[in-house]
């Protein structure tokens, strides 16, 4: 695994639906599931992204890598996360963990199947 870009990525994929919830403030004043949802689909995006860019050049794409991959992005986004939402905004570390950790879980799921999908043997149905 190239290491840099990996935690690059990381970093990126935490980010961007952070940065994006500044903007989206008052929505979530507003209307919290339609701020969560919104969220969720920029970070799902993010993650897809992220999984193309990396695999496009990976020297190996398979399974393993991906649950890796994926698993390296979560931890990375809940270390950078912890801080912040335990101290900064007093949450608590259960409602943290089913309100934004277990969505985390997506990146997994995302970069398993991007690596499925790269090695992928051709079939006759490609040529549609």
């Amino acid at each position: 695994m190239k290491w840099k870009r990996v935690a690059g990525y990381g970093l990126a994929l935490w980010f961007v639906p952070f940065a994006v919830s500044f903007f989206l403030f008052a929505v979530r004043e507003n209307d919290r599931a339609l701020f969560e949802s919104l969220i969720t689909v920029v970070g799902v995006a993010s993650a897809v992204t992220g999984g193309v860019l990396y695999f496009r050049d990976a020297e190996k794409s398979d399974m393993k890598v991906g649950l890796l991959l994926g698993l390296i992005w979560a931890a990375i986004s809940i270390i950078v996360d912890l801080p912040i939402f335990l101290g900064i905004f007093d949450m608590s570390l259960r409602n943290y963990t089913v309100d934004i950790a277990l969505t985390y879980l997506a990146f997994p799921a995302i970069t398993m199947g991007i690596a499925a999908a790269k090695s992928a043997r051709p079939t006759s149905l490609d040529s549609y």
